[in-house]
């Protein structure tokens, strides 16, 4: 009995000793990850930098239209004097074509074949110029549409409307504009020479000169049709940034382009 009651007791004074340890030792607390804070500071700065970024892209995008806005006709009338410029630089180059063309004519013995000749060479210039300032009208209409859009879109940006694919539409299309303008001046200073080789060859002579300046036109005409789908897309983003859609060209939206190019008389063997 005694050996049990001194089990007992140093079975009871162990486990008081054991309980006395667990109670000193310091019980385990949850540990946090040292990268959490910093990682949710860091996430916190981006999506700051993301937002200061984004205002400071749409206070560019403002200053764009506006400068857009106010230069506009300056720059019309710049591009227009560069264009009269360019023609006064070529009636020079046409007066001396025409001189040496009558010079060539002299190897043609049929009158009627040289002054048909002059004509189509004089007809040639005459549409060149045609073109050229029909295509210079399309583009300023382009470029009045252009004006409207951005001054539309300030409005929708004071409705908190996100506009920043309607601006991004804007320069597109203002690119192409340039782009266009960039043709259009270098065709209007261009004038097309006849070679006169023999008279039974005449007529392919005059249909070398017809066919590079049609070429030519076709070429600018492609350049202005690109400005205006650009322009034409600049709308669909306005409209789109309102929860509409434009399927297709507004007749409002939509200047001619197709260039008219035929040329007359024609030389008849």
């Amino acid at each position: 009995m005694d050996k049990i009651i001194k089990i007992s007791t140093v079975s009871a004074v162990g486990l008081l000793v054991s309980l006395s340890v667990l109670a000193q030792s310091p019980s385990p607390t949850p540990t946090r990850s040292p990268m959490r804070t910093p990682l949710k500071q860091e996430m916190r700065a981006r999506v700051e930098e993301r937002k200061d970024a984004v205002e400071v892209k749409k206070e560019e995008m403002k200053e764009k239209r506006e400068e857009f806005k106010q230069n506009l006709e300056a720059r019309r009338e710049e591009f227009k004097q560069k264009i009269e410029n360019k023609r006064e630089e070529l009636k020079t180059r046409i007066e001396t074509k025409r001189e040496e063309l009558k010079v060539r004519l002299n190897k043609i013995k049929d009158e009627r074949k040289k002054q048909v000749v002059e004509r189509i060479d004089k007809s040639l210039d005459a549409l060149n110029a045609r073109m050229t300032t029909h295509f210079l009208n399309v583009l300023e209409k382009l470029e009045d549409i252009l004006a409207r859009i951005s001054e539309r879109t300030d409005k929708a940006e004071g409705q908190s409307i996100d506009v920043s694919s309607v601006d991004s539409a804007i320069v597109v299309a203002q690119t192409a504009i340039n782009d266009a303008k960039a043709v259009v001046e270098a065709q209007a200073g261009k004038t097309y020479t006849l070679t006169v080789n023999s008279e039974d060859k005449l007529r392919d002579d005059v249909g070398k000169a017809r066919q590079s300046l049609h070429a030519d036109l076709r070429a600018v005409h492609q350049k202005v049709k690109l400005a205006m789908d650009a322009v034409h897309e600049a709308t669909r983003a306005f409209a789109k940034a309102h929860g509409r859609d434009l399927p297709s060209p507004s007749p409002s939206f939509s200047p001619t382009v197709s260039p008219t190019v035929s040329v007359s008389p024609t030389v008849t063997p």
